[in-house]
């Protein structure tokens, strides 16, 4: 989870939302909790894939 303080419902939107991808109508209808941890998933989701992407440029040489 980010080491940052969301204090505006915008911030809120602006995070979840615009840089999270999370669809707005889940925004607006769920609770915090449940927001957070859709980012905590996708967050370790998105590390693995990287490091799957990564494992196979390295074995391809490059």
């Amino acid at each position: 989870m980010p080491q940052f303080t969301l204090e505006t419902i915008e911030d809120h939107y602006t995070y979840y939302v615009q840089l999270m991808g999370i669809p707005e109508d889940v925004f607006w209808h769920a609770p915090f909790p449940f927001l957070e941890r859709i980012v905590e998933n996708k967050t370790a989701y998105d590390a693995w894939h990287a490091s799957v992407l990564q494992y196979e440029r390295d074995r391809n040489g490059g």
